[in-house]
């Protein structure tokens, strides 16, 4: 039998980047074997073990690096005003595997720069509704804004 003991820390950090305030969204999760527990095969893929970094600029990859490209049909943005306008999601060694950006137009878009073991395109009305469940056009006051209440019902969605 193996036992892991797992911690859970996540913070928002606000960093003053010239004349703008970055934002950064870090959830960490340290494991550590329980008594007696032996290293096994690496653990499956976990979406809620990712990171999350937003910043005020729209995003847009270069074309080299986007494997796939969707825009989040049904779901359009609110009043973005100072909030968020894009979110990087990399694993801990920064690897970027996907960005979620605000277009000029006021739509979502979604691109995939690395590999992942899940249909995304399948899983976009899925992200679509919990969004809109979750209000996430009205927080405007929330530091992570509705690109990362966004951002953070992909990786929810994804993990299901």
């Amino acid at each position: 039998m193996r036992l892991i003991h797992r911690a859970v820390s996540l913070s928002l950090v606000a960093l003053s980047v010239g004349s703008g305030l970055a934002v950064a969204l870090n959830t960490t999760f340290a494991e550590s074997p329980g008594n007696g527990a032996q290293s096994g095969p690496p653990p499956a893929f976990d979406p809620l073990l990712l990171n999350i970094r937003l910043t005020f600029n729209n995003l847009r990859p270069p074309a080299e690096l986007i494997k796939e490209s969707w825009l989040l049909e049904g779901y359009r943005v609110g009043r973005l005003g100072s909030g968020p306008h894009g979110a990087v999601i990399e694993d801990d060694q920064h690897q970027r595997l996907l960005i979620l950006s605000a277009t000029d137009d006021g739509k979502v878009r979604l691109y995939r720069l690395g590999e992942l073991p899940v249909d995304i395109g399948r899983k976009l009305p899925a992200v679509v509704k919990c969004a809109q469940g979750r209000a996430c056009q009205q927080r405007r006051m929330d530091p992570a804004g509705e690109v990362g209440c966004v951002a953070l019902c992909l990786l929810e969605t994804l993990n299901e």
